[in-house]
């Protein structure tokens, strides 16, 4: 191959994610990966044009010129424009945009064209594309806008819109200047209703009676100043807008907008209005929405229109165009009696755009799927089909067999497509519902395979590339399917998964494609490489895989080799029972690569190539043999520079004569793969910002290169041009491809028969699928078209979908069933010894149980654990150690949670406990429920003392000055005056305390000195220490509730000491009169001692506690020491005994235990009486005395008793009555304290909003401030600008002024022009010069020609027309009779040059009349931000100070009043109701809301009646205050007038330091001296210059003069010559022509004279005219006289 070969684009195959435009009537254009397509749509027939630099970006056409324009995608674009059909290039846009263009769109018509540019600028720029200039830009920061659309009407309107925006744009011309004027359309919001600006007034809010203080604007009250101000909405009044995503203009300017959720919209495109046609659920707005709409914004929905898709719009004459994601197109038509809607036909597929043709027959119907459709409004029952190619990235592409005739592609989405080499024709499309992952086709016969993600191979049989069928399939593995590679043979198919697996296939279909084992390799593979032998029939293998931890972005480093033989089968001795693959038969070897490779290739020389992404460079290594016989190495012999972008991949042609690299970069580079030096071929076949090339295949003769990108979606077929006698080596590369093509023709006979069998046995188990009965197994996109009342004319390509048969295959994979084979033949081959096996384990078992009950019948001293039974200690200890990890695990997790829940509660206590100087408590009483919480009182930091102390210390100082003024100002009262005072005071002093004051400190006994009054509070330093003094008043009343709330408590511990000192008491009186009755005893609650809380008592803990050993340990000896004890207690103790019997267990004889004293019964007392002898009667007698005293003793005691007991309940029940009359007084002064503070916070808060108030007042003034600045600068700009305008539009005038005079001068001088032609001619020829062609003249339009409508001429049209018709009227057959035809061709050039001048002045008539129109906008706009400019001016001047103002001395005082009902009292006994009425609950009600709404009137109106004596007294004051200015005026002019100063003494008594202003002014001279002594020289300079230029030209000159001297000499002498020939030649004059000479001659003399003085007497008539205008007008007279000047 030679240098000069080079590749060239044979035919582009792809689909676009842009839309699809006409570029003429019959031609469509999409951009395709790097290329654009244009296609034929009547004969299908297709162009391409690739992208010089770059890739394509967006694009756009101007079907009335046949131009297309796209923009390159790099830094700094360009915009190229290019003619169509000729595809020559015909204009280059440039510095546009910095990165990247989003939109372009041509005008209908004219010469504009605009553009719209992303990050950083997102300007706005319009063109003149025919003259390459650019003309005006606009930046839109931060809009993504989608739509850009001219008014076909009018070129100078077009549409922006983005999903936010809706941007009408107006172009406004002076002559050569352009501007763009920006119009905002409000959009409705989603559900119908209308949106709510911003109230712009400010104001009190008049709904109120109450007044809080001026209304401000939302963006004052949230803090906002500069642009933000301007646009903020808070989030509550927030609506969801409608997002436009496609426009259309109408024949009347106004424009369809169709949003994204389903509204179609039209709007004004001079009022600038939004109306809504159509919503998605159509219904009707509400008449309340209705009535609130703004001015700005209508909405109107018509019942008539149902929904539809309004994704893409496109208008005709029959109506409105419309179609969207459900794949239906609708033609809306509107008339004023009714709207209508029709579906024109169903694609049944997501539609991207439709566009009309440019006479708009043909509509085209471009889907989201690959496939575009016409349809003609004429002909609504035909559809014709001009494209299905499906869309979606590309897999791979192959050649199909030889690659003679046909090549294959696959897409990821599972459309296998057939295409004609030759021409790109699409023959078949095959779609199955697969995901694939990569594809391969077979050389030695007519089919694919496709691998897919979850295993499976599939095999298409293309033999009949026509009708494409999946003929087998077949599940390998459950990892998806990594690569498939054949070798050129057509022997192997070789499968490699993601895990490492590598499948070896046969690859013939004879074979039925037999899997013919596996090998296994490193963690996954990332390439293989197939090197085939023809002459041995031997394929070498060699396999890319990653090592663990590897970055599989920068590539794998472990290779892994070996062989395969032309005569491998599946029951070889290589391949074991599990289908694995022997590796010394197939003599694998590994090997590990030092850099790590992206894609490596193996040639028949036993040399590897290899692609390294981090240096960018391609490897050619020598394999030697390794340490091992498992293993070789590399050695690197060449390396050579790759490409600029990785990764990179390799690929070797059959005849391993040339190598092929491919990356992400896009570029294809051809080199001898013998010594890799030189790049023999090199282009750019797709963009790098898409990913680059993915897949690359060269048929046998290497003249054919096929290419599909990563992302782009586009097949490349290219064609390599060389001559094959031209070389040598392209001779052995034919010969090559001879003898294989022959080999595998061969093949592909006995194969194709095969593939035959293979397709009729499936079809005999498995029908077709029926696409229109069951499309849950089609891909995503592959939709059938509804055709129930169309056709649509299909192209010649067949297209089928094919079910995947899974019924005939298990769910198991062919690993996994190898695997169970191998198992079942494993288990059959072992099964006697694995039944021996089971049988001992049973005996062993047995034999352990028996033992294990036996060691629990031996002594304990004996009998064994448990665990020593246990026969597998590794099992227990693996058991063991797992049960720890997994309790580590828990308790770890615990632990944390714990931790957590602990830092939590340290940091909640911290917050609030410990950082509590009072800490929070509650107070119960004893019987009446009440409870009272203290309050809780943080540490006051310094800050806040040193705040609260320097107002204080500023306050005293303000008090003290007060009263200094009073001393000074007031004049001492009398004494009877003074005692009226001190009384008033006195009242005064109260109605303060007690009105005034707003709350009821003063009586709670919290006094502060240093409060302001209330009615003293105006300024902000005021009123923020007024907030710090009541803060401190709050924190002293707490402190004082806080005191007697301590008191309280520890009043409460003390009866609770004594009640339960007698409450034991009490318990022990009950115990002795044995009484079983409750006794209260009084306790402390959690909430009363809240310290408890932090202490977990152990009755809290439900669960069991945890011991640890060592407790466990302490508390067995503790129960056994216990238990010694018990045992020592039952032992017999005489002592304990004997003073049991003889003094009943004690010493002395209490009389607490009297109760219990019982007289011993005599034992002869259970006799009869007549038994007993004397001295028992007499012990009997005793024995009844005894008993007798002993009852009374008792019975005295307990009534003894019984009274203590009664004592003692009264006494508790008195302690818990007065501590809950103290708990009563101490709840009602906690209700009075929270009164009082509620009322100082009260205070606090209108202090507070008081403040925000002015707060907001000073955010609106810096606001307007901002917006005025704004203002004056922008109104700068605009004046200076439309300063400019005016001195442009003078000088055109001037020109046009000058043209038109041309012109006059043209027809005055026809006649003098023609002078040497007769009267009569002459007449009748400046008839014929007035005389113009009777053809329609056009007039010149600004706007652009209605496209909808039967088109006019344009403008050049119209004039060429009428320079023909000029023609016919400049033939010599117009020409007079008698006429030189010289004179007459000289008399057409005339009045050409007439005709010229007419046209020049008509256009620049037009143009002046354009650019006036343009300075009186701008004129108007100065007016318009002049007005604004005052009108903020008087908002910050008047009303923002009036507010401010009026704020400042209208305070809120809160005032403390008696309310409630006045009821009749019921302090006696029985109320006296004479005086009474019995009234119904709601006529006092009724009363009372009239006496409150009365009221409330009352108070209104006394506040407008304040505020009018209030405005009454200021006017008064000011009036007073003018008057006294005045005076003062007066003094200081007569003290002026009086008072002579010099302008030196006057700058030394007002300059500070007069000797620097002397000095300054000296050093200021002294700078001007020499800024003139430095201007001096640059003038004397300039003149010096000037004297030699000038010295230079009169030398020229004088030169000049000697040359001309000596011409004049020679003059003169030839006049001579000539005046003595003259005189020898002219005959002698008579005397009578000298006497009409002489009287001639007198007679011009005299009319001369006569002449000079009427020039004289007119002049004086001129300034007698002037002098008498100035003394009628002087004014006038001097305007003009300026304006002459």
């Amino acid at each position: 191959m030679d240098n000069a070969d080079s590749l060239s684009v044979r035919w582009v195959k792809g689909y676009t994610p842009q839309k699809v435009l006409f570029v003429n009537n019959n031609t469509i254009c999409y951009p395709c990966g790097n290329f654009l397509i244009f296609m034929d749509i009547n004969t299908k027939k297709e162009k391409v044009l690739q992208c010089e630099n770059g890739s394509i970006g967006v694009f756009t056409t101007n079907s009335t010129k046949n131009i297309v324009a796209f923009a390159e995608q790099r830094l700094k674009p360009f915009i190229n424009l290019y003619s169509f059909p000729e595809l020559t290039k015909t204009s280059v846009l440039m510095d546009g945009a910095e990165l990247d263009y989003v939109l372009l769109e041509f005008s209908y018509s004219g010469f504009y064209f605009a553009s719209f540019s992303s990050l950083p600028e997102f300007n706005l720029t319009i063109w003149n594309w025919k003259a390459n200039v650019r003309l005006c830009s606009e930046s839109v920061v931060g809009m993504q806008p989608t739509v850009l659309s001219f008014n076909p009407v009018n070129q100078l309107q077009l549409c922006l819109a983005s999903e936010e925006r809706l941007l009408l744009w107006n172009i406004e011309r002076c002559d050569d200047f352009h501007l763009l004027k920006r119009i905002d359309v409000k959009l409705p919001a989603e559900d119908g209703t209308p949106v709510v600006s911003e109230d712009v007034g400010i104001g009190p809010d008049s709904s109120a009676l109450t007044y809080y203080g001026p209304k401000m604007l939302i963006s004052a009250q949230a803090g906002l100043v500069g642009d933000l101000a301007n646009t903020f909405v808070p989030r509550e009044l927030k609506k969801t807008l409608v997002q436009p995503i496609s426009v259309c203009w109408t024949p009347i300017s106004d424009l369809y907008v169709g949003c994204k959720t389903g509204q179609l919209l039209l709007v004004d495109a001079e009022l600038h209005r939004a109306v809504v046609l159509a919503t998605p659920f159509n219904e009707q707005l509400s008449s309340g929405s209705m009535k609130n709409m703004s001015s700005n914004l209508t909405m109107s929905v018509y019942p008539e229109l149902k929904p539809c898709a309004v994704k893409t719009l496109a208008l005709n004459k029959k109506g409105l165009y419309t179609a969207g994601l459900d794949g239906i197109l609708y033609c809306i038509k509107v008339t004023p009696q009714k709207v209508e809607i029709e579906e024109c036909f169903s694609v049944g597929m997501p539609i991207r755009n439709i566009a009309f043709s440019v006479d708009f027959e043909s509509l085209l119907v471009a889907t989201e799927t690959g496939s575009m459709h016409i349809y003609k409004p004429s002909q609504p029952d035909k559809v014709t089909t001009v494209l299905d190619i499906h869309s979606g990235d590309y897999v791979s592409a192959a050649l199909l067999g030889t690659g003679k005739q046909y090549c294959v592609s696959a897409r990821i989405l599972g459309a296998v497509q057939v295409w004609s080499v030759a021409d790109g024709k699409l023959i078949s499309t095959l779609v199955l519902p697969v995901k694939i992952k990569v594809m391969a086709s077979c050389p030695s016969s007519n089919y694919v395979a496709l691998g897919t993600e979850t295993g499976h191979i599939y095999f298409i049989n293309l033999a009949k590339v026509e009708t494409p069928h999946l003929v087998y399939q077949i599940h390998l593995h459950n990892i998806s399917i990594q690569c498939l590679e054949y070798d050129h043979g057509g022997q192997y198919l070789l499968a490699g998964c993601s895990d490492g697996h590598m499948f070896i296939l046969n690859a013939k279909p004879s074979k039925q494609f037999k899997v013919l084992g596996y090998t296994e390799v490193k963690d996954e593979i990332m390439g293989c490489s197939l090197a085939f032998h023809m002459s041995k029939k031997i394929v070498n293998c060699l396999i890319l895989a990653s090592q663990t931890g590897d970055d599989k972005s920068h590539g794998a480093t472990w290779l892994t080799r070996f062989d395969l033989l032309g005569d491998l089968t599946a029951s070889s001795t290589s391949v074991d029972h599990r289908g694995m693959m022997n590796d010394v038969a197939i003599r694998k070897q590994q090997c590990q690569a030092e850099l790590p490779l992206t894609s490596v290739i193996l040639n028949t020389d036993h040399h590897v190539y290899g692609y390294c992404t981090l240096t960018r460079t391609i490897y050619k290594y020598k394999i030697t043999k390794g340490s091992s016989n498992d293993t070789f190495n590399l050695i690197t012999q060449a390396k050579v520079e790759g490409h600029q972008l990785g990764p990179g991949f390799l690929y070797l042609s059959a005849n391993q004569q040339y190598l092929v690299s491919v990356a992400r970069d896009g570029y294809i580079q051809l080199r001898d793969a013998s010594n890799l030096q030189g790049t023999h071929l090199e282009t750019q076949c797709h963009s790098y910002r898409l990913g680059g090339v993915k897949s690359i295949a060269l048929s046998l003769d290497c003249r054919t290169v096929l290419t599909t990108g990563v992302h782009d979606g586009t097949i490349v077929c290219n064609t390599e041009r060389f001559d094959p006698a031209g070389s040598e080596r392209n001779k052995v590369v034919l010969d090559y491809n001879r003898s294989m093509i022959s080999m595998l023709d061969q093949s592909c006979v006995a194969e194709d028969k095969a593939l035959a069998v293979l397709e009729q046995q499936r079809e005999g188990t498995k029908d077709k699928l029926d696409v229109a009965a069951d499309t849950s197994h089609l891909s995503p996109g592959t939709l059938t078209l509804s055709a129930s009342s169309f056709s649509i004319a299909s192209t010649s390509s067949s297209k089928s979908y094919q079910r995947v048969d899974d019924s005939r295959f298990p769910e198991s994979t062919w690993l996994e069933t190898k695997m169970a084979e191998a198992v079942e033949k494993d288990n059959r081959k072992h099964a006697e010894a694995k039944a021996k096996l089971k049988q001992g384990i049973k005996k062993l078992r047995a034999t352990i149980k028996r033992m294990m009950l036996e060691n629990e019948n031996v002594p304990e001293i004996e009998r064994l654990e448990h665990h020593e039974f246990n026969l597998d200690l590794k099992e227990q200890k693996r058991l063991h150690s797992e049960g720890e990890e997994k309790v580590a695990k828990v308790r770890e997790t615990i632990e944390m949670e714990n931790l957590a829940n602990q830092y939590l509660r340290e940091v909640i206590k911290r917050e609030c406990w410990d950082n509590m100087s009072v800490k929070g408590r509650t107070l119960e009483a004893f019987s009446s429920g009440l409870a009272v919480t203290n309050y809780p009182m943080r540490e006051r930091s310094s800050g806040e003392l040193e705040l609260l102390k320097k107002v204080m210390q500023q306050r005293t100082i303000e008090l003290i000055d007060l009263k200094a003024r009073k001393d000074i100002v007031e004049t001492p009262p009398k004494k009877e005056e003074k005692e009226d005072e001190e009384a008033e005071d006195e009242e005064s002093k109260e109605e303060e305390s007690t009105a005034l004051k707003g709350s009821l400190t003063s009586e709670y006994g919290v006094v502060n000195p240093y409060l302001y009054k209330q009615l003293e509070l105006h300024t902000k330093d005021e009123k923020i220490n007024q907030i710090i003094l009541l803060q401190d008043v709050i924190y002293n009343i707490k402190t004082a509730f806080n005191k007697e709330f301590d008191a309280t408590y520890k009043q409460k511990e003390v009866e609770m000491a004594r009640v339960k000192d007698r409450t034991m008491r009490i318990l022990e009186i009950m115990q002795q009169l044995d009484m079983d009755e409750e006794v209260w005893l009084p306790t402390m609650s959690n909430k009363e001692l809240p310290e408890r809380e932090f202490e977990v008592q152990d009755s809290e803990i439900t669960a069991e506690r945890y011991l640890t050993p060592e407790q466990k340990r302490k508390l067995e000896e503790e129960y056994k020491a216990e238990q010694l004890r018990l045992l020592a207690a039952k032992a017999d103790n005489w002592r304990e005994r004997a003073l049991k019997d003889m003094m009943g267990g004690v010493l002395e004889t209490k009389k607490s235990d009297i109760l219990k004293m019982e007289i011993p019964v005599p034992y002869f007392m259970d006799k009869p009486e007549f038994e007993w002898t004397e001295e028992q009667i007499k012990q009997a007698k005793e024995y009844a005395i005894k008993e007798q005293e002993l009852n009374e003793e008792k019975d005295k005691y307990r009534k003894t008793l019984e009274s203590e007991l009664k004592k003692l309940q009264s006494s508790v029940a008195e302690s818990r009555s007065n501590f809950d009359d103290i708990m009563n007084k101490l709840f009602e002064k906690k209700v009075r304290t929270e009164m009082i503070i509620y009322q100082e916070e009260l205070k606090i808060c209108n202090l507070v909003f008081s403040l925000r108030i002015e707060e907001e007042i000073q955010n609106r003034n810096a606001q307007i401030n901002y917006i005025l600045e704004e203002q004056k600068d922008f109104m700068a700009v605009k004046s200076q600008m439309t300063q400019n305008m005016k001195v442009m539009v003078d000088r055109f005038r001037e020109s046009y002024d000058d043209l038109v005079a041309e012109d006059r001068l043209l027809d005055r001088g026809f006649r003098k022009e023609f002078s040497d032609v007769s009267a009569t001619m002459v007449d009748q020829l400046y008839k014929l010069y007035k005389r113009r062609p009777k053809v329609q003249l056009q007039r010149i339009q600004v706007a652009t020609a209605n496209p909808f409508e039967d088109q006019s001429q344009s403008v050049d049209d119209s004039h060429a027309s009428f320079l023909a018709a000029m023609v016919d009227l400049d033939s010599l057959d117009s020409k007079p009779e008698n006429l030189d035809p010289a004179v007459w061709n000289r008399f057409c050039e005339s009045r050409r040059k007439k005709i010229e001048s007419e046209n020049q002045v008509r256009f620049k008539a037009v143009t002046l009349a354009e650019m006036q129109m343009f300075l009186q906008r701008r004129m108007e706009e100065d007016e318009n931000n002049g007005q604004q400019i005052n009108n903020l001016i008087q908002e910050l001047n008047n009303s923002l100070r009036e507010i401010k103002s009026q704020f400042q001395l209208n305070l809120m005082v809160q005032l403390v009043l008696k309310q409630g009902q006045v009821e009749v009292t019921s302090s006696d006994f029985i109320p006296d109701y004479s005086n009474s009425i019995f009234l119904h609950k709601g006529v006092v009600e009724d009363l009372n809301s009239t006496i409150q709404l009365l009221g409330e009137k009352k108070v209104a109106s006394m506040v407008e009646r304040k505020d009018f004596r209030k405005k009454i007294v200021q006017v008064e004051w000011e009036c007073q205050k003018m008057l006294m200015q005045m005076d003062d005026l007066h003094n200081k002019i007569r003290d002026i007038l009086k008072f002579k100063i010099s302008k030196q003494a006057q700058m030394y008594l007002r300059e500070a330091n007069y000797d620097s202003q002397i000095n300054a002014n000296i050093m200021g001279m002294e700078r001007s001296v020499q800024g003139q002594e430095k201007f001096h020289s640059k003038v004397l300079k300039k003149k010096q210059e000037a004297i030699k230029e000038l010295e230079k030209q009169i030398a020229q000159l004088k030169r000049e003069m000697k040359v001309m001297d000596r011409q004049l000499k020679e003059q003169h002498i030839s006049v001579s010559e000539r005046q003595n020939i003259q005189e020898m030649i002219t005959p002698v004059e008579s005397e009578q022509d000298s006497r009409n000479r002489f009287r001639d001659l007198m007679q011009h003399n005299r009319l001369m004279e006569l002449s000079r003085s009427q020039a004289e007497d007119i002049a004086i008539l001129r300034s007698e005219l002037e002098r008498q205008r100035m003394k009628s007008f002087p004014i006038l007279a001097e305007t003009e006289q300026y304006s002459y000047a």
